[in-house]
């Protein structure tokens, strides 16, 4: 086990690095009441998606910029919204990239918006239980990874606007 971690560390951070790969990425799980925020994703032909596949808000972290503030400059960009970062929720890798996974609650609902109509086609309050949200793979992932931790935090964001 420890080896493998190494092994991980190795070939992440430092092979991938020198590649030019492991950009970091931040992915905003958005929740509001029992919902969470899920936009169409971008085509992509490096990470094969389309856009009748969705994802959750987010994107590349720019160089000197911490993660906190690109959730909130991506989030601003792709939906309009203000948000309050809640948690992070952990961290999950695919062939290129390093996606950091937050929980953000909208400080105003009604400011949300398709802000890039080239990108994305639609942005929807979907149920985390949802079957007939056609998630990403690594998004599915994710989501199915931090599902009770989301649920948990939904449940307090309720109780305290209750």
């Amino acid at each position: 086990m420890i080896f493998q971690s190494c092994k991980d560390f190795i070939y992440w951070e430092v092979i991938n690095r020198l590649k030019g790969n492991n950009q970091d990425v931040v992915c905003a799980v958005i929740v509001n009441g029992d919902k969470i925020l899920a936009q169409t994703a971008q085509r992509n032909a490096v990470i094969h998606t389309d856009d009748t596949q969705f994802v959750v808000p987010g994107g590349k972290v720019e160089p000197s910029e911490t993660l906190n503030a690109a959730v909130h400059r991506e989030i601003k960009e792709e939906t309009n919204l203000n948000i309050d970062v809640i948690k992070k929720l952990g961290t999950t890798r695919n062939n290129k990239y390093k996606l950091h996974w937050f929980v953000c609650a909208p400080t105003d609902i009604s400011l949300l918006q398709i802000v890039e109509p080239q990108k994305q086609k639609e942005l929807k309050w979907v149920s985390l239980d949802d079957k007939s949200v056609n998630w990403t793979p690594k998004n599915f992932e994710a989501l199915n990874k931090y599902k009770a931790q989301i649920a948990e935090i939904q449940r307090q964001l309720q109780q305290e606007n209750s």
